[in-house]
């Protein structure tokens, strides 16, 4: 009888534990990735990136890195002007007041990138996407264009004109009205086909 309710207590207290506190949800553990950053001063640092499986855009403010068998070391925008992990590039850019990473949704000659945040959709929390697009190569007389520019989503079509006069054909194909990030990432990759350099 005496070993029954000792069984009995060692599971109740074992149960207790393992379970989360009343309101809160169990915290997941952060998922670990190799990765690099590379410094201000161009040095690439070789690492695995910790990624918050919580917080989806946290990564477009900053990140982790656990080199060798060290401790994670937070790596602000200051710190790394870009950084990468599983096949994703980001860079930095002064964007609201301060400095972000934006992601690489396609690069080459034209560079389309991708910011994302905590935000509002119709009324609702939600994350909210901000686009950006570059010519590596402009000429001179455009050289604004050498910039990364943010561009609308709606009547993005007009906006995007210029990075793509080299290949019309390519910009006349887009839809006028309705912006889709994964149609676009394709013509922007298929542009970037004729200025591939080839050895």
């Amino acid at each position: 009888m005496r070993k029954i309710i000792v069984a009995l207590f060692i599971s109740t207290t074992v149960t207790a534990f393992g379970q989360a506190k009343k309101g809160k949800e169990p915290k997941m553990a952060n998922t670990m990735a190799p990765g690099y950053y590379v410094a201000q001063k161009g040095d690439t640092v070789k690492g695995d990136i910790a990624l918050d499986t919580e917080n989806e855009v946290a990564m477009y403010k900053g990140f982790s890195i656990k080199i060798g068998n060290g401790k994670p070391t937070a790596i602000t925008t200051k710190k790394a002007k870009a950084y990468g992990f599983s096949g994703r590039h980001f860079t930095v850019i002064p964007f609201d007041d301060g400095e972000v990473y934006i992601e690489y949704l396609a690069k080459g000659r034209l560079n389309f990138c991708e910011y994302r945040f905590m935000g509002k959709i119709n009324g609702e929390p939600g994350i909210e996407s901000v686009y950006f697009i570059q010519d590596t190569r402009a000429e001179a007389k455009d050289a604004d264009l050498k910039e990364f520019k943010q561009f609308k989503t709606m009547f993005y079509k007009k906006e995007v004109k210029n990075y793509f006069k080299d290949q019309p054909q390519i910009w006349s194909d887009f839809d006028k009205f309705v912006f889709d990030k994964n149609k676009f990432a394709e013509s922007v990759k298929e542009f970037n086909k004729f200025y591939e350099v080839t050895e």
